[in-house]
């Protein structure tokens, strides 16, 4: 049987750390399962990343929120982050420049390495960004869409 947890927060920079600490604990709940050494890191990170792009690209106003939704099932963990913005196409995001050391662009290059999956859906009301882990040790081939 799946858990879900979701969190609705305005799309402002200082509710962050909401969402960071909610996987944080979502990650604890499932510390009894096979997992590599970094999944405890990752996810958090991975969901920081999506958040404060969508915090920054998703929308202005007052009105502007973030939705975050994390499915824990047997085999895997489901993290949808959805912002209300113009959205973007996730197969033109270039990799960072290494070289030049750029003080932001890491979070899509930081997701797409550490997660199986990653989709994302431009919306006229909503923009969903879906990242996949697999738990245990027998993680499918990438996908990167």
């Amino acid at each position: 049987m799946a858990e879900e947890i979701s969190l609705r927060f305005p799309a402002r920079l200082h509710y962050l750390h909401l969402a960071t600490n909610l996987a944080r604990q979502v990650c604890g709940l499932i510390k009894d399962r096979a997992l590599d050494d970094d999944f405890h890191y990752d996810i958090p990170l991975c969901i920081s990343e999506a958040c404060t792009n969508a915090i920054k690209y998703g929308g202005s106003g007052e009105d502007a929120t973030v939705f975050l939704r994390i499915r824990i099932a047997s085999d895997r963990i489901v993290i949808r982050v959805s912002d209300q913005g113009t959205g973007f196409d996730l197969n033109r995001v270039p990799a960072p420049d290494f070289n030049l050391h750029p003080e932001g662009g890491y979070g899509i290059y930081i997701i797409r390495a550490k997660m199986d999956e990653v989709e994302y859906t431009p919306g006229v009301d909503e923009n969903v960004l879906v990242m996949t882990k697999y738990l245990g040790s027998q993680s499918p081939e990438r996908s990167r869409k």
